[in-house]
């Protein structure tokens, strides 16, 4: 998959996020979503991607929160 650069930092910066909330004892879900939904935007355009966007929305309507990723297509 190729991402323009500016691309590619802001999807690192939220994956980071993801995982730092992974580890705490106490994760904000509303900001892990976030990130999420972030991050399964940035991939939408690739179509190798789009089982890895599903598997994310999936894990985003399990927790209860809104998915919105697909939002302006």
């Amino acid at each position: 998959m190729t991402f323009p650069s500016c691309d590619q930092e802001d999807l690192l910066e939220a994956i980071d996020q993801i995982e730092e909330q992974l580890h705490n004892g106490h994760p904000n879900l509303a900001l892990m979503c976030r990130f999420l939904n972030s991050v399964a935007r940035s991939l939408r355009a690739q179509p190798e991607a789009r089982d890895a966007c599903l598997v994310i929305e999936d894990a985003i309507g399990k927790a209860g929160m809104p998915s919105t990723w697909q939002s302006g297509i």
